[in-house]
């Protein structure tokens, strides 16, 4: 980034900004994602655009909503649960017997088409997804269930475009022909 660019970040107003070249990893921390780095370059750690909305949701909807879900679609909770770690526990094992990093914010070293990534490019975010509604359900909090839509607007545009754009750019036609037999999430 030139210096002209990079004052106005850096100025001294004690205000600041975020800088362009780093993107919020959800623990506390900043990593650069410029072109210098071989990663995806997603908006920010994936659990952190689940997390924050719902921890946020659940606050609003104790806070302003006296309508609560209702008590039978509680028991629904623990099916998404079920599922949610069905795809989880088999897709962490993928990870770690491809030895490639399951953080966004470090290179990929392999592609991995085996187990849930069989039917499902996106198992760890479809995982997700499941324990947003389990959890939403569990506490019978519509606010959270309303946020959902823009989540998953985040993490496609955010997440998972940038990841298959990254994808495609370093594993070339073996991606584009898993992007064309995988669905991106069912």
């Amino acid at each position: 980034m030139d210096a002209a660019v990079r004052n106005r970040w850096d100025d001294d107003d004690g205000i600041g900004g975020a800088d362009p070249d780093t993107a919020l990893t959800g623990v506390g921390k900043t990593v650069p994602v410029g072109n210098d780095r071989d990663v995806a370059g997603v908006v920010a750690f994936p659990p952190l655009i689940y997390g924050a909305p719902l921890v946020g949701g659940l606050i609003v909807d104790r806070l302003l909503s006296s309508k609560r879900l209702p008590r039978p679609l509680q028991p629904l909770s623990i099916g998404f649960f079920a599922a949610a770690a069905s795809l989880l526990v088999p897709a962490l094992r993928e990870f770690r017997k491809a030895q490639t990093a399951i953080d966004p914010f470090e290179e990929t070293t392999a592609l991995i088409q085996t187990g849930p990534f069989d039917y499902t490019r996106n198992p760890l975010y479809l995982a997700l997804t499941m324990i947003y509604i389990g959890i939403a359900l569990a506490a019978r909090a519509r606010f959270p269930l309303r946020l959902l839509p823009a989540i998953l607007w985040m993490i496609n545009t955010g997440v998972i475009e940038r990841e298959e754009r990254y994808l495609e750019r370093k594993f070339g036609q073996t991606y584009r022909d898993y992007r064309d037999r995988v669905p991106r999430w069912l």
